[in-house]
């Protein structure tokens, strides 16, 4: 674990005296950039604020009659986050305390983010970071800590959400992930553009690939005869998914040489006598980037084995009657 490194939980984060650790050092690692005073975030406080977007039009109405008592009240850009955390969140009148948009911004300072090492996801930088509220009524404790570190992050610092946290944790900033490896990037991109842009990437090759092939270890899984459990079979699967996505994307940027030493390596780290072949494990996947690059042989092998592997589920799942059926999946599925 690297010391200059802070992790932190995302669901502790509701909690005040998380909080408190996050925001001294913890070895070489400094404190995370939350600049709330401890009355604001104590407990019962700002536990939760609602999302009402109804308001955002009284407010353009406000700045467009008063401008001057609109920019003193609630600062040159009333929906800027800095601002919404100042104005409305942190407000010594409590019936303030609510976000009254549904979208918020971050003002990009340009010159960090070329220095921050993260890739460009396009070919300029937006002046702007658009993070949308879209779908939220209120955002807990946790979720405002984490606009908070972004707000004041200024991008000289990398913040990550691992990848198997669930959508649910993070709001709507997928929006603006790029993944390197096994952790999405916060960045200030909209790289979740539904095509309407196709210069916009969200997926870092380079990063990923000297992550993969140099950083990551593997632990000897191939050692044959080991019992894997469900649980780090599961932590498997992701990494033969990675694997299989990484191979993508570099064929995608025309790296065939890259892409076929990643391929070749998922099979050594993580083999089939161990981590068997199936239709969620990413080999069909393999197979295809396989073919792709023309090693119809190994193609082969990997779709006969997830297909050994299903046929074998199907066989064992006919000897069953309907009941039995229905009575598994209710099993499974509470």
């Amino acid at each position: 674990m690297r010391r200059d490194a802070r992790v932190c939980n995302l669901s502790y984060l509701a909690t005040d005296w998380y909080i408190d650790q996050m925001k001294r050092p913890a070895y070489n690692s400094p404190s995370l950039p939350i600049s709330w005073p401890r009355l604001d975030y104590c407990a019962g406080t700002n536990d939760y604020i609602t999302v009402q977007p109804e308001l955002k039009q009284q407010i353009l109405s406000f700045y467009k009659d008063h401008p001057v008592e609109a920019k003193a009240q609630f600062g040159d850009n009333p929906f800027e986050l800095k601002n919404i955390m100042k104005y409305w969140v942190r407000s010594k009148d409590a019936n303030m305390h609510v976000i009254p948009t549904d979208t918020v911004y971050v003002t990009i300072d340009k010159a960090a983010v070329k220095k921050s090492g993260m890739m460009l996801a396009s070919d300029s930088i937006p002046n702007q970071m658009v993070i949308s509220l879209s779908g939220k009524n209120a955002l807990y404790k946790n979720d405002l800590m984490m606009l908070e570190i972004i707000s004041r992050s200024n991008w000289t610092r990398p913040v990550y959400v691992a990848l198997t946290v669930g959508a649910s944790s993070y709001m709507n900033l997928g929006d603006n992930f790029v993944q390197e490896g096994l952790a999405n990037r916060i960045t200030p991109f909209t790289t979740t553009n539904n095509g309407k842009n196709g210069s916009v990437k969200n997926f870092d090759t380079e990063k990923t690939y000297r992550n993969v092939m140099t950083r990551y270890k593997f632990g000897g899984l191939q050692k044959k005869g080991l019992y894997v459990d469900e649980t780090v079979m599961r932590m498997c699967y992701t990494h033969r998914r990675l694997f299989a996505q990484l191979a993508q994307e570099l064929i995608k940027e025309g790296k065939y040489d890259k892409a076929k030493k990643v391929l070749d390596k998922c099979l050594e780290v993580l083999p089939a006598y161990n981590i068997p072949h199936n239709y969620v494990s990413g080999s069909l996947d393999l197979a295809e980037c396989y073919a792709i690059l023309g090693q119809q042989q190994k193609a082969e092998q990997l779709f006969n084995a997830v297909w050994k592997n299903s046929e074998q589920y199907v066989d064992f799942l006919s000897c069953f009657v309907w009941q039995q059926l229905r009575y598994i999946n209710e099993r499974l599925s509470a």
